[in-house]
């Protein structure tokens, strides 16, 4: 499998009122490739893309309604443990 440039980036959605789970990932597949997005916990996941943080936010902007939240952040390092995190995945996306 050939690694397109990029970073890892985590994304994660919130609302009081609805699941955007499947809102959020509909979005990453939209316009990430899927093998690229990793579904970490409900509304969070990890994606390894050339897009920004702030180009992942507006993608995710337009499935919000008034009052949900979406935070992105880009991964200079990191470490994981335990089965949730793809331990492979990670780290041919990794340094």
């Amino acid at each position: 499998m050939r690694i397109a440039p990029g970073g890892l980036k985590l994304i994660a959605a919130w609302s009081a009122v609805r699941d955007l789970d499947g809102a959020l990932g509909g979005v990453l597949l939209a316009h990430v490739r899927g093998e690229d997005v990793r579904r970490l916990f409900p509304g969070t996941y990890l994606v390894y893309t050339a897009a920004t943080c702030a180009e992942l936010r507006d993608m995710v902007a337009g499935v919000l309604w008034n009052g949900e939240s979406v935070f992105a952040v880009e991964f200079e390092r990191w470490s994981s443990g335990g089965p949730t995190a793809d331990r492979a995945w990670l780290l041919f996306r990794g340094h």
